[in-house]
Order: structure tokens, then sequence, then C-alpha cells
């Protein structure tokens, strides 16, 4: 399972950092996105991707920053005559990616892109990759779902904490409970010393720190790297990790 950090910026764009997207690729022929922040198709295609590979699209939570890139990727699906389907958490997203599709086709339903609600849980199983999504508390005061994704392909287990409630209340106990490769986080919403506590507990060989805010946050991190019980990665946009 090969991942590549298409945009690992916070709730915004910052200098060098594009908004959330990672690209989750298990050979030739499948590839996966888990959250799609602008400008993730204009990477794609600068790139030459070839977005035919891509199987199915994974929506963390309904914010902006998740999925801004949402939009412009269906556009260019139908454009190229690909085809995914995008995993979201609320029916109000696919009400609104479809009326986003009637204003520019005039029609209801697109005939390349399927749109699937998914809840906690396995939801997601190809025979290559396998998805099981962890609801946490990061949208907690407006009582709207926001989850984590356990995801598991040739062997390997990555999670993805999506964004998490302040406190880290929230942060996944199976964590601690079972073995993962690799944990990716977000840092933007607690101090550096609180999420290096909770991933100490965890049985897992790296963790990967993107979402931080502010970037002054990556000089704290890193002053807690004696304390940590893992291997840190700190990625830039355009980093891939081969697990």
């Amino acid at each position: 399972m090969k991942i590549k950090f298409l945009g690992t910026s916070y709730g915004a764009p910052s200098i060098g950092r594009r908004q959330q997207s990672i690209l989750i690729e298990t050979d030739d022929k499948n590839a996966y996105l888990i959250d799609t922040g602008a400008p993730v198709t204009d990477v794609l295609v600068n790139e030459g991707y070839d977005i035919s590979k891509i199987k199915s699209v994974f929506i963390t939570h309904l914010h902006g920053d998740h999925m801004n890139g949402l939009h412009d990727l269906i556009n260019l699906a139908e454009f190229l005559n690909a085809r995914f389907t995008v995993y979201l958490s609320e029916q109000r997203g696919i009400d609104a990616f479809e009326a986003y599709t009637f204003m520019q086709l005039g029609q209801k339903r697109s005939a390349r892109i399927d749109f699937k609600l998914f809840d906690e849980g396995c939801f997601y199983d190809d025979g290559t990759l396998r998805v099981r999504a962890v609801h946490n508390d990061h949208m907690e005061a407006s009582g709207l779902p926001s989850y984590g994704f356990l995801v598991e392909a040739d062997g390997a287990s990555v999670y993805i904490t999506g964004d998490l409630h302040p406190t880290l209340k929230d942060f996944p106990k199976l964590l601690c409970d079972r073995h993962t490769d690799m944990i990716v986080t977000e840092c933007a919403h607690f101090a550096a010393a609180e999420i290096v506590g909770v991933l100490n507990k965890c049985n897992t060989e790296i963790a990967a720190f993107i979402h931080v805010m502010p970037p002054e946050k990556y000089a704290d991190l890193k002053s807690f790297e004696a304390q940590m019980n893992f291997s840190p990665l700190y990625p830039d946009d355009n980093d891939e990790i081969k697990l």
C-alpha cells in the first residue's frame, strides 16, 4: 500500500501546503482518495495522473477543507468518462452534490459518479482495500457526524484520524488494542504534548502529523521526539510512503 499526501494543510491552504487530501494506491490499477481538499484535481492533472485508477473517494466529514476539491474532480470525471463512487457521511452532502450535478449537466444523477452514504463500522471492502469508519466528536457542537478511517490493504493498515475533538476524548481506543502500521493524525485542535501522550499509548510503528496549526507547532512536536514510542513523520505535500 502506497500513501501519497496530496495536501497537508489545516483548515485553509497555507504557504507550500494545500488542503487535506490523501491518495492511496494498492497496485497499478487501483487508487483511492481520502478527503478531497482543494486543489486536488489540479494536482492530479499536473502530475499526469490517470484518474481512471480511482475507484472510490471517502470523505471524513462535510467541512470544506476536506471536500472543496470534489466538485472539480466530478467535473473531470465526467469529461474523461471516468467512474468512481463517493462515500459521504450525510445525506445532505449527497443531495448537495447531486444538485451541483443537476446545475452542471441538467440531470439529477451523474451517469458515472455514484454517491453512497456510510455509517460507523466496516462499510467498504472491494477485495483489495477495506475501510472501517470510526465516529469522532469533531462536530459534536453541531450534532453532525465526523469520522476517522481504518484502511487495510496489501497486509498493511493505516488509521487516518480526520479532525478530532479539542480534548482528544474521541481518539480511538482500538488503536491501543490492535496494531496499525501507521497513524495519520491531525494536529490543529490540541497541543503537541497532548497528541504525543495519546499516541504513545497506541500500538503503532509510525505517526504522521498533518493538518498542523499553527505552523510553529511542528517545532513543538519535534521537541518531544525523545519521548515518542513511535517513529514520527512530518509529511510535506507530495510526499509518499509505502507500507
